[in-house]
């Protein structure tokens, strides 16, 4: 057994806060007990103590939305020629970074052919250490359609469908390849649905058949339109969602991965790498500019009515952008808080929210009795202030210490 004791702790259902709190965790990696650190102390008096004076304890961070190998242009920057072996270090090197911003769990939609399935056998041999990983493996579209850019090979991280029995073949293929999810891409830049309603359905229909949920990239309107009616279990990006189709969504269950921040950062990213060029904008980042644009707007005027149909939010973030962090999930949450949310409800959105999207809140996602101990040690009071997050001093998995900040 050995306590953790600090401050305050956040359980992460958006209620609960022990203040001069302690966590106990035995020797399975799980939390034997969490509450008030005079009352634990008393209870476990022979129990091995560590006090983190100043830090505010709570569950580990989960990003529903990360590409960790997929769509991965640091390749295309660096001038290094694309192989799943250089895309499988890049996606190590992408799991520790998300580990030192507090990140025990995340959710790879969309990757290329092999990679989750290098993943899996590197953890399952103890030769990675990582957060909790689940994998859509390849992505689906339409010929032509959204991941399917010029600088991909896109049969190694897509797969192509057309009519409502390609689309459940490629489900199928999808699994044979372990997924653990399954991403659709249905949406890009202009104001319509790449696939059809038939096509989407038979996507649900599949999945939901071979015991699998499913995702989509669906931003504008008639996606979002198409995935409601269709019943995918999660809308990625949802950059047009309206209160009124927020409400339907939630009567069926349907969450929400808005990965605010990056849409909101995009149309001031593409400015300043074309003034960087020094060329003229071509007619296509005009278009996208426009796009990230009319975005940001529609997510200040419906973020949070949307939120308060009482649809199910959980924090993504979506980065491809050579020059970023692959997961700034404390700017997602920064984000969420920005446009409408209290910190406490935007920290359960990055926890226990996530977690019950993936079926694992009775795991992960809470600081709760026996559950799994995936917690984080942050310096500072994010209640008081959001920014605070940035402060990761350690980060535990299954009550391993994976990541300590040396200072602090």
């Amino acid at each position: 057994m050995k306590i953790i004791k600090c401050d305050r702790i956040i359980s992460g259902d958006g209620v609960s806060i022990y203040e001069d709190g302690a966590v106990v965790i035995n020797k399975e990696g799980l939390i034997e007990d969490v509450g008030i650190s005079d009352i634990i102390q008393n209870k476990y008096p022979y129990a091995e103590t560590s006090i983190k004076s100043g830090c505010t304890l709570m569950p580990g961070l989960i990003d529903m939305h990360v590409h960790l190998g997929s769509f991965d242009m640091r390749l295309d920057a660096d001038k290094i020629r694309r192989n799943l072996g250089h895309i499988t270090l890049i996606a190590y090197k992408n799991m520790q970074d998300a580990l030192s911003v507090g990140i025990t769990t995340l959710r790879s939609v969309s990757e290329p052919k092999g990679l989750g399935d290098a993943l899996r056998a590197g953890f399952h041999k103890k030769y990675i250490k990582g957060p909790r990983y689940f994998t859509c493996e390849r992505g689906i579209t339409v010929t032509g359609g959204h991941g399917t850019s010029s600088y991909l090979e896109s049969q190694d991280y897509v797969i192509e469908a057309n009519g409502p029995w390609e689309f459940r073949k490629a489900v199928r293929q999808c699994v044979k390849e372990g997924a653990d999810w399954i991403k659709v891409l249905a949406s890009h830049r202009e104001h319509y649905c790449e696939l059809t309603l038939k096509e989407m359905l038979a996507v649900t229909d599949e999945a939901h058949r071979l015991g699998k949920k499913c995702c989509v990239h669906a931003a504008t309107k008639e996606a979002i339109e198409f995935a409601i009616e269709a019943g995918f279990d999660t809308i990625e990006h949802g950059a047009f969602l309206t209160p009124e189709l927020a409400e339907k969504a939630a009567e069926k269950a349907i969450a929400w991965i808005p990965t605010a921040y990056i849409y909101l950062q995009a149309a001031q990213y593409l400015k300043e790498k074309i003034i960087e060029s020094g060329e003229k904008p071509t007619k296509e980042e005009q278009i996208q500019i426009k796009y990230f644009e009319e975005s940001t707007y529609a997510y200040r005027k419906n973020f949070k009515n949307n939120f308060n149909t009482g649809i199910l939010v959980a924090t993504g973030t979506d980065v491809v952008f050579p020059d970023r962090h692959i997961t700034p999930i404390s700017e997602e949450i920064e984000t969420l808080c920005d446009l409408g949310l209290t910190p406490i409800e935007a920290i359960k959105c990055a926890t226990y929210n996530a977690a019950k999207i993936l079926d694992k809140e009775n795991e992960v996602g809470s600081v709760k009795k026996g559950l799994y101990a995936d917690i984080l040690i942050i310096h500072g009071n994010p209640l008081d202030d959001i920014k605070h997050l940035k402060n990761v001093i350690e980060v535990y998995k299954e009550g391993k210490l994976l990541y300590k900040k040396d200072i602090f």
